[in-house]
């Protein structure tokens, strides 16, 4: 009957392991089919962004910008799916032998047998020790191992399953990726907590009484921590939004749980704490429109006919081609200064980028239309009267 039975396992043993190679290579094959189809995505993504390019004049156009963020990673994408299943077809594999080959091999069952440490356990409201053997670290040590895998190469499988077949910006796959990451290892320590004899009655006056000192002690930490959560939730901002936040201005790269990453325009790295987003006044140039207003102040001399110039300025500004049809631009006479008749001219451009470029296009024609119809722009004047010279002595 021994030999009976230990044929028929090994005869399932190797159906195990053909099934096992049998589904490593149908979702080898399915990881192809679908890079090709990534690779398409990415053609056409790059492609937009090279039309998108070569409409704008400035080198980080917004659109260029988001185009670029939404491209995918296939290399890394696929080294992390590879990861992933590698680990979950091993992982079946040896559960699935373990579990057949449990009552044949009891050489390892020793391991039971060695006692690491105990712990009080509440049965039937009786309370009794309960012992923590290798095999709960051996155990252990698994969760570790495949949750930090799983965190690791989380964003690469949820790329391939989910966000493909969806239209989700990418600061939206950010936030998902880095929650869904930190559930994982909420989830992962709580596994290895009570595999190694943990529970939450045992350690929720240490916990309190930490959770004290560290508010006071480490306030503004948590502060930053609870607003990395909130700017993953609410999103006021996303990867790839160009903002100015205390001063800065940028576009985000990384939103982390204690701080958020901005590249400014001179290519430095600003790392600015979660909890000034919050708490501060926050600028997002590319939330839900890039449309932007550009307030340019003109002045011209006294005695300058005020409705010629008016309608010289209107001109000039509906002349430049980055400023938008719509909506429209205007311009006003504000008031009378001290040495000039103050006008201003309001434009909108298509996105931040723009900005600069379009104030210098307007200044660079008011300028060559004033010349032209010989309109002075004055510069402030002082007078000086001197009511007693100071004799000689």
């Amino acid at each position: 009957i021994s030999a009976l039975e230990l044929q028929s396992k090994v005869i399932i043993t190797m159906r195990l392991i053909f099934i096992a190679m049998i589904m490593h290579s149908l979702v080898l094959r399915w990881l192809t089919l679908t890079n090709r189809k990534m690779a398409l995505k990415n053609a056409w993504q790059k492609r937009k962004a090279q039309e998108t390019s070569e409409k704008s004049t400035e080198p980080l156009a917004i659109e260029e910008i988001l185009i670029q963020e939404e491209m995918l990673d296939i290399p890394k994408i696929n080294e992390q799916t590879k990861s992933i299943v590698n680990i979950m077809i091993i992982a079946s594999l040896l559960v699935g032998l373990s579990l057949l080959w449990r009552n044949m091999v009891p050489a390892f069952s020793f391991l039971d047998n060695i006692v690491l440490w105990q712990h009080k356990v509440v049965v039937d409201g009786q309370e009794v020790f309960q012992s923590i053997t290798l095999v709960n670290l051996l155990f252990a040590g698994l969760y570790i191992f495949i949750i930090a895998n799983a965190v690791i190469n989380f964003s690469g499988v949820m790329e391939l399953l989910f966000f493909r077949n969806f239209n989700i910006e990418a600061g939206t796959r950010y936030a998902i990726n880095q929650i869904a990451k930190y559930t994982l290892i909420v989830i992962g320590f709580t596994s290895v907590a009570n595999e190694l004899g943990g529970s939450w009655s045992q350690v929720q006056w240490l916990v309190a009484g930490l959770t004290v000192g560290l508010g006071f002690g480490l306030q503004e930490i948590f502060a930053n921590l609870v607003s990395g959560v909130i700017l993953l939730f609410e999103r006021p901002i996303r990867v790839g939004d160009l903002v100015t936040v205390d001063g800065n201005d940028g576009k985000v790269m990384r939103i982390q749980m204690r701080a958020t990453t901005i590249v400014d325009w001179d290519k430095k790295e600003v790392i600015v704490p979660n909890k000034t987003f919050i708490t501060n006044k926050l600028v997002n140039w590319s939330l839900t429109e890039t449309i932007t207003r550009v307030v340019i102040p003109i002045g011209v001399a006294y005695g300058t006919d005020v409705e010629v110039a008016h309608q010289l300025i209107l001109d000039t500004v509906r002349s430049a081609p980055l400023v938008l049809e719509d909506p429209e631009p205007s311009v006003f006479f504000v008031e009378f200064g001290d040495s000039s008749l103050n006008f201003t001219a309001r434009a909108f451009v298509g996105e931040l980028g723009h900005r600069m470029p379009a104030t210098h296009d307007i200044h660079m024609r008011i300028l060559a239309a004033f010349r032209k119809e010989g309109i002075e722009i004055p510069f402030p004047q002082r007078d000086v009267y001197v009511r007693q010279v100071p004799a000689s002595s």
